[in-house]
């Protein structure tokens, strides 16, 4: 009989040992952060399941590269999540999805936190999503095609308002006016020279209204420098204006002439395509430079790497609402080193069955990625510390904090024990 007994309050104690064994830090979609829509060339939805849009790239494999010669952009989709602090963007996410049909169904999700916001993360999808069922969607060549600019073009350069800064007197030369119709997903590089260095001047990105991109070339009138000139939409945008970077020019220019020698067509991936011949004299000797472009496709990103997680934890005296951030000191917040030692302060809580009383610092949320786990916090004044609890608000589970673990939730928030 003492034998069983004494079993019993082995497994007892055991059970009770295996009940504190828990992850109190649990992350989770937290669905009232977000906003989310979907939109296509005739329709928008202002409030979707953003969840759905963020998990969309996550469970397919990435793919390397996407199948097809031209591409139908279906609609796209968005969920953001805006900061929780005033002057603070830790907390900021956006999140995109574009759905395009090629030689077969893809999903390109991209964020920023991405390795650029002109990269994607590709998956295959098994079928059309539901919405987009009819949808014909917008076509799109997967390289950019050079056309000569027509007169209508050409005579927009002419116009009042033609360029953002009134201020700059920038003489266009006509006849070197381009359209380039956009590729799919990539950046046009212009240099001097076609064996010099190119840098990137634009970007194409799939999208439900694609804008061809206008070049052509132009002198400032008071230092007769060279300029490249560039707008989106034709003859009712405004054209921005650059300077060539070439060291001969850069150090003056006389007699300045230009001359087109490109008569369009398919930008081939990498090819230096020669646009313009651009002579000046140069201690007494003209010399001409050739101004070249090409065309560099945006690889797709498979590496789980190429995406910057943001970890960071809020202490807040209000309840976190999208449209109306918290300022300084109504909430604060750690990152960094911080966030991980309030994670491991916080994962050194058991559950409990009683909890503190709350002070002005009662929420506290932790945000790894897209994830993120909400608190309700209270605290308990002992003779010589205070104790911590923290109440899951998904589940209403509550855990108080060891010791050690409170220390180090004091000296990382120590407004909320003032």
């Amino acid at each position: 009989m003492k034998k069983r007994a004494l079993m019993a309050l082995s497994l007892l104690w055991l059970t009770a040992g295996c009940s504190e064994d828990v992850d109190v830090v649990r992350y989770g979609h937290i669905e009232e952060h977000w906003q989310a829509e979907r939109v296509t060339m005739n329709s928008q939805e202002p409030v979707v399941d953003a969840e759905a849009i963020l998990n969309q790239c996550e469970d397919g494999e990435p793919l390397s590269e996407l199948n097809g010669e031209t591409f139908s952009v279906l609609g796209m989709a968005y969920a953001t999540r805006a900061p929780l602090m005033n002057d603070d963007y830790y907390g900021y996410s956006f999140n995109e999805v574009t759905y395009v049909e090629g030689d077969t169904i893809y999903a390109l999700c991209k964020s920023d936190r991405m390795d650029g916001m002109e990269g994607y993360r590709a998956v295959e999808l098994a079928e059309r999503p539901a919405y987009l069922k009819d949808e014909v969607g917008t076509e799109m060549s997967a390289l950019p095609t050079v056309y000569i600019a027509t007169e209508n073009e050409r005579a927009a350069l002419h116009k009042p308002d033609a360029f953002y800064d009134n201020e700059q007197d920038i003489e266009p030369y006509p006849v070197t006016l381009m359209r380039i119709s956009p590729g799919f997903s990539g950046t046009v590089e212009i240099g001097i020279e076609e064996g010099g260095y190119f840098t990137p001047s634009f970007h194409f990105l799939p999208n439900l209204r694609p804008s061809d991109v206008f070049i052509a070339l132009g002198r400032d009138k008071a230092t007769n420098m060279p300029h490249l000139l560039q707008s989106y939409g034709g003859d009712k945008a405004r054209y921005s204006s650059s300077i060539l970077q070439d060291a001969d020019l850069l150090n003056g220019a006389d007699s300045l002439t230009f001359r087109r020698i490109h008569n369009g067509g398919t930008m081939e991936p990498m090819t230096a395509y020669p646009l313009y011949d651009v002579t000046i004299d140069v201690d007494g000797q003209n010399v001409t430079k050739t101004v070249s472009m090409r065309y560099r496709t945006s690889p797709l990103l498979t590496d789980s790497a190429d995406q910057d997680e943001i970890a960071v934890a809020y202490l807040h005296q209000y309840p976190y609402h999208r449209e109306v951030p918290l300022p300084y000191p109504d909430a604060v917040n750690v990152s960094g080193k911080a966030y991980d030692r309030l994670v491991e302060a916080v994962e050194t809580a058991r559950p409990s069955t009683k909890s503190g009383e709350m002070n002005d610092y009662k929420y506290l949320t932790l945000l790894r990625g897209n994830l993120g786990q909400q608190f309700e916090v209270s605290y308990q004044q002992r003779s010589k510390k205070v104790d911590v609890y923290v109440k899951d608000v998904k589940t209403g589970k509550v855990f108080k904090l060891s010791s050690a673990g409170a220390v180090t939730f004091q000296q990382l928030f120590p407004q909320a024990f003032e």
